[in-house]
């Protein structure tokens, strides 16, 4: 958006003194005349008020968020609550439709989750929005895959390697968290080199430690001579996703009726939440097996109901790309989901709230991802599943 020149304080007081000097000439006038000039001068102060308020609007920045998954969009809420507070800034939060991809790499089916963001988070449609004209001064994305992601991909339009000549300044923050135990640049492989990163103006990364592994990874994936272009760009400002895990609290959340009643114990005591986390990666490396374990997981828990509740939370791509991949093992894995919500003993949860299930749950049991930072920030127990283990 072009700002324009706006107007300075001497030429807004110079302004108010012609106006002052003509009120002055008016007072002489009677009559007819007098009633004209006041009409005239009345009309000639609501066009200045409103060209200066204009002018104000126009001097704004222009803040564009556009994230794809509405479960991930924690991981840009606190820089969005920021751009909110501040009187200088016109925010729009544009989720943009992402598609999965055939084993061949081709476009298929496409999603749009702007109807599933929190109420309080005010939607703009993307349709409705040109990049290329608007050209904000930041744009916030969370997605730095580009067309590199095997299973799914954001609309090409909304490429890194676009938006990067559409603003001021491309932000890229993850959607995830890493485990920092031991964390150095090939941890960081196959997270640090990604178009996101490369193209980005700016990228928030969860710590210090977490910078200097892309740092050192980018350097050596592009040359040491590029280190210093990383370290410019890359910075270790913290993760809004372990901030919120770590203020987390049960009485923060209205739980669904049907949750609720699952917490309850005949004697009317609370029963404890177990977060059941499934992962992509699991899925993607283990398959079958990870399904034997599902199965055998559900088998043990639901014999446990009376006193432990079973909240299951698969990742989000989990069924998308394994329809990719091997279709019979998803149909088998879907038939399991299935048979869960259908029996109904214990919660079942794929919305975009990632937050309310962490703070129902009082542990996490399942595989390796990103939620077991967010629960060790919530100082909750984490325990992981051997999928050797079958318990039925």
């Amino acid at each position: 958006m072009s700002k324009g020149n706006t107007m300075t304080e001497n030429e807004y007081q110079e302004i108010l003194e012609l106006i002052n000097k003509l009120e002055k000439r008016i007072s002489s006038l009677q009559g007819e005349e007098l009633q004209d000039a006041i009409e005239t001068m009345e009309s000639a102060q609501l066009l200045l008020e409103g060209h200066i308020a204009a002018q104000k609007e126009m001097a704004k920045n222009t803040v564009v968020f556009l994230p794809y998954k509405a479960s991930m969009w924690d991981s840009l809420e606190g820089e969005w609550e920021k751009a909110q507070t501040d009187e200088n800034c016109n925010v729009l939060v544009v989720p943009i439709p992402y598609y999965d991809k055939t084993p061949s790499g081709n476009i298929k089916e496409g999603h749009w989750e702007g109807n599933e963001f929190p109420d309080n988070v005010i939607i703009t449609d993307y349709r409705s929005v040109d990049l290329e004209k608007l050209h904000p001064d930041k744009i916030y994305i969370h997605n730095p895959y580009d067309e590199r992601n095997l299973l799914t991909s954001v609309a090409p339009d909304y490429y890194s390697t676009k938006l990067k000549n559409q603003t001021n300044e491309l932000v890229y923050i993850p959607y995830f968290v890493l485990n920092e135990q031991g964390i150095n640049s090939k941890r960081v492989e196959g997270f640090a080199a990604l178009p996101g990163v490369v193209y980005a103006h700016t990228v928030i990364v969860q710590s210090e430690a977490v910078r200097q592994a892309y740092i050192d990874n980018l350097a050596e994936n592009f040359g040491e001579h590029t280190r210093n272009i990383w370290e410019y760009k890359i910075k270790g400002w913290g993760s809004s996703k372990l901030d919120k895990a770590s203020s987390l609290s049960k009485e923060n959340y209205n739980m669904p009726l049907d949750w609720s009643n699952k917490l309850k114990k005949l004697d009317g005591s609370c029963k404890k939440v177990i977060m059941y986390g499934t992962g992509f990666s699991e899925m993607l490396k283990s398959g079958e097996k990870l399904i034997n374990k599902i199965e055998s997981v559900l088998g043990f828990f639901k014999l446990k109901q009376d006193d432990v509740v079973l909240l299951w939370r698969p990742h989000p791509l989990i069924m998308e790309s394994m329809e990719t991949i091997d279709k019979s093992a998803a149909e088998r894995y879907s038939n399991v989901v299935n048979r869960f919500k259908q029996e109904n003993w214990g919660i079942y949860d794929d919305t975009a709230d990632l937050h309310r299930a962490i703070a129902v749950s009082d542990a996490y049991y399942g595989d390796h991802s990103s939620l077991i930072q967010l629960f060790q920030a919530a100082k909750k127990p984490v325990m992981l599943e051997n999928l050797n283990v079958l318990q039925y």
